[in-house]
């Protein structure tokens, strides 16, 4: 089964980016403005696809089954 990443896995990846550079150049890079990047790296904003895209990740939608006991 292949590795799967969170959204946590894509901010480190764009925070790497961040520091090689600056946050404008890499806004730049990725086609969004400082300020919406910004955003996303401080919690205001979720990773979008476009952004996710941008550092090579694709979204899926994971479906997680789970087990609970009844009330006695």
């Amino acid at each position: 089964m292949p590795k799967t990443y969170t959204q946590e896995d894509v901010l480190a990846d764009i925070r790497k980016a961040v520091e090689e550079s600056s946050l404008r150049k890499t806004a730049e890079r990725i086609g969004v403005s400082a300020g919406y990047l910004s955003d996303i790296l401080n919690d205001n904003r979720a990773v979008s696809d476009s952004i996710a895209e941008a550092f090579g990740y694709e979204r899926e939608i994971v479906t997680k089954v789970t087990f609970r006991k009844k009330a006695a």
